[in-house]
C-alpha cells in the first residue's frame, strides 16, 4: 500500500477551506435528465407523465363545456390575428427597417 504522500494529488482545484473541489469533466457522459433538470424536477416530470396517462383510464368522462367556453380561445386567435395585421404596427416596423432600393448603389 502506497504512502499518503506517494498518492496522485486530487484532480480539481484547492478550496477555501483546505479540500479539494472536484470539476466537472465535459468528456465524460452524463444523462439528458442530471444534465439539464435537477433530480427533484426530474421525478416530478415523471409523476405528470404517469398521472397523464393513468388519469384518463380512471375518470369518468366529462361533459363538453358550454358554448361560450368554447368562444374564448376563437376570439382570442381573432383579437391577435387583427393586432399582428394593423397596419399601424407594420407602418412602424417598415419606418425601423427601410428597403433601400438596389438602384441607389449604382
Amino acid at each position: 500500500m502506497p504512502s499518503p504522500s506517494q498518492t496522485s494529488p486530487p484532480v480539481g482545484r484547492r478550496t477555501a477551506h483546505g479540500g479539494w473541489h472536484k470539476h466537472d469533466d465535459p468528456s465524460t457522459p452524463r444523462g439528458f435528465c442530471t444534465k439539464y433538470f435537477s433530480v427533484e424536477s426530474c421525478l416530478l416530470l415523471a409523476l405528470v407523465a404517469v398521472l397523464l396517462l393513468v388519469l384518463p383510464l380512471v375518470l369518468p368522462p366529462l361533459p363538453p363545456p358550454p358554448l361560450a367556453v368554447l368562444l374564448v380561445p376563437v376570439a382570442m386567435l381573432a383579437v391577435l390575428l387583427v393586432l399582428a395585421l394593423m397596419p399601424v404596427a407594420a407602418a412602424a416596423a417598415g419606418a425601423r427597417n427601410e428597403v433601400v432600393d438596389p438602384a441607389s448603389y449604382l
